[in-house]
């Protein structure tokens, strides 16, 4: 287990005001006994859609660390560009180094990375903590943002502690980037400065139609659940997140974020009328995580204050900032079928 206490570095930016509304209820820093499910209960539930002669069967694999260098930040550089502090919780960060809510096309571009293969994409996602202070079924309520405007708050101390977000920062045992081809199709190359989301970080107040079942346990890959997973002993607490794999053709980003991408058919696995197939990125985040700390309910995703938590808000965005070159190999090894690095 890899506990994180570091600073969370300066970045400039505009100074924006949050109005809080939906939520399960009041804000609280403890979990429900609800959100937790021994995985050995749940169903195996992921059916792969079968594959055609014309299927791009390769996989190319990334390898960018486990956010070693400990760059986490509030800001959320796709879903609010522009906005400090923007996503009220944590996120980890791996490859591009540079990237905070105000950073250009061109700082991107300019950057170093923690990918191996030079890759400056950004890769981020919500941290997971552990709070022993924590019991799920009496915690303490935090401070969390009310209807009054007012400034977003910076994350505070050694554990970069936010309003609700509290404890131990837990980075992940391991990291698995992966671009994966189509089952009915050839792929073509993502365009570059792409903008991508996966998951919903308000189920609650926004509904449930764009959150994803990500989390399982090692060993368990036939099983996704929308809850936090209590695994056996020697089985890892997983998050897998997959984003879409199409794309109009024309867009790098939306008004919403999401517009200008989609997921394929679950059951077909074609792309929607008018949309081309592109590589598909899969992040695997492994955790290990004591047995009694997950029986206890006490290891939890960031959130926004008013969704307490919610393991179905969980999500992970990207930037691809690969170059031209690179994402032509990906797409070249994944439609012939290759495992490449």
């Amino acid at each position: 287990m890899v506990l994180v206490a570091a600073a969370l570095a300066a970045t400039g930016g505009l100074t924006a005001t949050f109005v809080s509304s939906g939520g399960r209820g009041a804000a609280d820093a403890a979990t429900s006994p609800s959100d937790f499910v021994p995985i050995e209960q749940v169903q195996p539930n992921v059916v792969p859609p079968g594959t055609g002669p014309d299927a791009s069967t390769g996989r190319f694999t990334v390898d960018c660390g486990t956010n070693g260098d400990g760059k986490f930040s509030a800001d959320n550089p796709v879903a609010q560009p522009g906005v400090r502090n923007g996503a009220q919780h944590v996120h980890d960060f791996v490859g591009n180094l540079v990237i905070t809510a105000d950073s250009s096309d061109a700082d991107l571009d300019a950057s170093d990375t923690t990918c191996e293969n030079g890759d400056k994409s950004a890769y981020f996602w919500p941290v997971v903590r552990i709070d022993l202070s924590t019991e799920r079924d009496n915690g303490q309520p935090s401070a969390a943002p009310t209807g009054s405007a007012g400034p977003l708050p910076e994350p505070q101390g050694p554990n970069l502690e936010l309003p609700n977000n509290t404890g131990d920062i837990l980075r992940p045992a391991s990291v698995l980037i992966e671009y994966l081809g189509n089952p009915v199709g050839k792929v073509i190359p993502m365009p570059k400065f792409l903008r991508e989301l996966t998951g919903e970080a308000k189920p609650t107040s926004r509904g449930p139609a764009n959150a994803r079942a990500t989390w399982t346990c090692s060993g368990f890959a036939d099983r996704l659940l929308d809850k936090y997973p209590i695994c056996p002993t020697g089985s890892q607490v997983q998050r897998v997140q997959d984003f879409p794999g199409c794309w109009d053709g024309t867009n790098i980003d939306s008004a919403n974020h999401r517009d200008h991408v989609a997921f394929a058919d679950t059951t077909t696995g074609a792309c929607p009328q008018g949309f081309a197939t592109i590589p598909q990125l899969r992040i695997t985040l492994s955790y290990d995580i004591p047995q009694e700390v997950q029986a206890g309910g006490q290891y939890a995703l960031d959130s926004f204050p008013e969704e307490d938590h919610n393991p179905a808000s969980d999500h992970n965005d990207f930037i691809n900032v690969n170059s031209a070159q690179t994402m032509h190999r990906i797409a070249t090894c994944l439609n012939e079928g290759e495992d490449c690095r």
